[in-house]
């Protein structure tokens, strides 16, 4: 596929990274040094110039000869532009906008409104995320398969949790998700019926959000979360905010922009605003900044959030969830011992890689680049065809999760039989092609 991308910031950046891997990518961006650093990094072409010039816009789709663009300039109401001028250009063109603001959160063309395809927005899922890891007492990680209404999350297994010492197959799990790993110090171990718990253990659960919270309080949450405080007022922090106040929870956001105090304060309705600086020793203290049920770092500032992470853990903060932009503070962060991260870059990742792989593949990354959430769907060539799942040899590493048929999803069991159309969740930490390609056939994995 020939991809275009508008834009080399932040997410322009990490979208050509994942889409170069496999496709042929051209990325246009005026800065002309940015696009240089760019090319001598990246398997990509460059064009200088403006993206939302309609002019630039033609040579640059029909020149490379463009199955695809990616808009991803600084502006929701621009991205938008440059899509719809694009389908103007190439009417069979697929057109994928990222946006910042939820009023600009339209129908695409799949509902009726011509022009955009795909819209993404990774400020928006960080919220979300972020979200969904404070109302999870137990979660460290969490991920939204939005296409089959499914999630991901990993649950940490605490000293005094009620599973201690349990074995996975013998607990009594919520309908609807399943068990397909653990991490267990470095290691990803996918046969884990016959595990016993243990402390530390991370027990990664596929299914509904419903039957995700079920897991969660299987686990044992001794203070149900409803206090939170906010350390920063970026797009992220407040969106957190609005979605934790509609849940009724109790939201303080500490921020030291006075005026961006003031906007706050006229859109979030149920929030406490502080005009403060959060670095302060006593704000920390009279804000209770680290005795609320989490501690949420979302400023715009990577070493701000690390600081700050590492000032809650200090003080023994319940729960401390934090983010970083760069992807080379991903090890920086991991080293503190700071588990509940949120990376930008793999946010878009993630994205990116739903927007160029075909409409029946769901595929998300987890915490490293080798394991991989993917569908595969059954047909005459599969190798699963009409086969008893407990007569497949599956390696180590790769785990059938569930089966979606017929709009409804299927937990598997030894003897379930895999049939025609089947759309099969599969999870692996395999790195190599030619061990999944032994399992499903040729020309079922993705190329990602």
């Amino acid at each position: 596929m020939r991809v275009i991308i508008v834009g080399a910031g932040e997410i322009g950046k990490v979208s050509a990274e994942t889409i170069s891997r496999v496709h042929d990518v051209l990325v246009i961006e005026i800065d002309g040094n940015v696009s240089n650093q760019l090319k001598s990094r990246l398997n990509v072409s460059t064009l200088k110039g403006d993206g939302s010039n309609p002019k630039t816009l033609r040579y640059a789709i029909e020149n490379h000869d463009a199955d695809m663009i990616i808009s991803t300039i600084n502006s929701d109401a621009v991205n938008l532009f440059i899509c719809l001028m694009a389908k103007r250009i190439r009417p069979g063109i697929k057109t994928v906008a990222s946006v910042k603001d939820p009023d600009f959160i339209i129908e695409t063309s799949a509902d009726g409104v011509d022009g955009v395809d795909i819209l993404i927005s990774p400020e928006l899922i960080t919220a979300e995320k972020m979200f969904k890891l404070c109302t999870l007492e137990n979660a460290v990680d969490y991920e939204s398969i939005s296409s089959l209404g499914t999630s991901v999350a990993v649950f940490a297994v605490q000293q005094d949790s009620l599973v201690l010492g349990s074995v996975i197959m013998q607990l009594s799990k919520p309908a609807g998700c399943a068990v397909f790993a653990v991490y267990r110090g470095d290691d990803v171990i996918t046969e884990v019926e016959a595990m016993e718990i243990h402390a530390g253990d991370r027990i990664c659960v596929y299914g509904t959000e419903e039957s995700l919270e079920e897991f969660n309080r299987l686990l044992g949450v001794e203070f149900p979360a409803r206090n939170f405080v906010l350390l920063g007022g970026s797009f992220a922090g407040r969106n957190v905010a609005r979605l934790l106040a509609a849940e009724r929870k109790n939201v303080t956001i500490i921020d030291r922009d006075e005026q961006a105090c003031r906007d706050m304060a006229k859109v979030l309705r149920g929030v406490s605003i502080s005009c403060a600086d959060f670095m302060d020793p006593n704000v920390q203290v009279n804000e209770n900044v680290f005795r609320a049920d989490a501690t949420v770092t979302t400023t715009k500032a990577d070493d701000t959030n690390l600081l700050l992470s590492m000032t809650a853990k200090r003080h023994s903060a319940r729960k401390v969830i934090t983010s970083y932009f760069t992807d080379e503070y991903e090890d920086i962060f991991r080293f503190t011992g700071i588990e509940t991260i949120i990376g930008f870059h793999r946010i878009i990742s993630n994205e990116i890689l739903k927007c160029s792989v075909s409409d029946e593949t769901a595929i998300i990354r987890m915490r490293d680049q080798n394991e991989l959430f993917f569908c595969h769907v059954v047909d005459s060539g599969s190798k699963l065809l009409d086969q008893y799942l407990g007569d497949i040899i599956i390696p180590e590493g790769i785990k059938i999760v569930a089966i979606v048929r017929g709009g409804e999803t299927i937990y598997p069991q030894m003897d379930t039989r895999i049939l025609k159309d089947d759309n099969v969740i599969v999870y692996t930490s395999v790195p190599r092609r030619s061990d999944l390609v032994r399992v499903f056939g040729k020309s079922s994995i993705p190329e990602v």
